[in-house]
C-alpha cells in the first residue's frame, strides 16, 4: 500500500498544545526514514525510559515534522491528547480521483480498548463527518504488523446527522473488533 499524500506543511500548531512527556509517535508508528526505520507498535530505539528523546537534537526528519492531529486540530477535544486517551489522531491527505488534489482528512487510531471511552472520542469523530472532512478508523495490529484501516464517513453518516452519540459509539466498537479480526501482514522495512 501507498502511503498517504503529506498534510499540507503550514497548518499551524493549537496554541496551548504541546507533547509535554507524549510519546505515543515513538510507538504508534512506522518510521520509514533513511536515518531510522522503525515498525509500529514497537518503541523507538531513541526513546528513554521518561519518554525524552535521546537524540531529539538531531532526530530524523519524520520526526522533525511529525505533529498529531490533536496538536494541529482545535476541534480535536483537549482530553484527547494520545498518551491519556489511547486516541491517536494524525493528519492524512487524500488524493481526489478526480483532479489528483490533496484534500486533509484524518485518521483516528485506537491505541487500545480503553480508547473507546475517552472522553470526547465520539464528538470529535462526529465533528470531522459532519464537516465532510475524510475519516478513517485505524486499528494496529500486534507490534511490528500492519493495522486494519477503513474510511468510516458513510457508515457513521445517519448517526452523526440524528447527534446520536452512542451509535457512533457503536459502530466504532464493532469496527474495532471487525480491524482486530483483520488478517496482518508482517512490516518489512527497506534495511531489513
Amino acid at each position: 500500500m501507498d502511503p498517504p499524500a503529506p498534510p499540507p506543511p503550514d497548518l499551524p500548531l493549537v496554541a496551548g498544545r504541546s507533547c509535554g512527556e507524549c510519546n505515543v509517535c515513538c510507538v504508534a508508528l512506522t518510521i520509514r526514514d533513511p536515518e531510522l526505520q522503525k515498525p509500529q507498535g514497537i518503541r523507538c530505539r531513541n526513546a528513554l525510559p521518561d519518554n525524552s528523546c535521546a537524540i531529539y537534537a538531531t532526530r530524523p526528519q519524520q520526526c522533525r515534522t511529525f505533529f498529531c492531529g490533536w496538536r494541529h486540530l482545535k476541534w480535536v477535544r483537549e482530553p484527547l491528547r494520545p498518551d491519556r486517551s489511547g486516541v491517536l489522531v494524525r493528519l492524512h491527505g487524500e488524493v481526489t480521483r478526480e483532479t489528483g488534489a490533496v484534500r486533509l482528512g484524518v485518521v483516528f487510531t485506537l491505541l487500545h480498548a480503553a480508547a473507546l471511552r475517552a472522553e470526547g472520542l465520539a464528538e470529535s469523530v462526529a465533528a470531522a463527518v459532519a464537516a465532510d472532512v475524510p475519516v478513517f478508523l485505524n486499528i494496529p495490529g500486534p507490534p511490528g504488523y500492519t493495522s486494519a484501516q477503513v474510511k468510516i464517513n458513510e457508515v457513521l453518516a445517519e448517526p452523526v446527522r440524528v447527534k446520536d452519540k452512542q451509535a457512533v459509539l457503536g459502530i466504532l466498537r464493532q469496527l474495532r473488533r471487525l480491524g482486530l479480526k483483520g488478517a496482518k501482514q508482517k512490516i518489512r522495512l527497506e534495511a531489513e
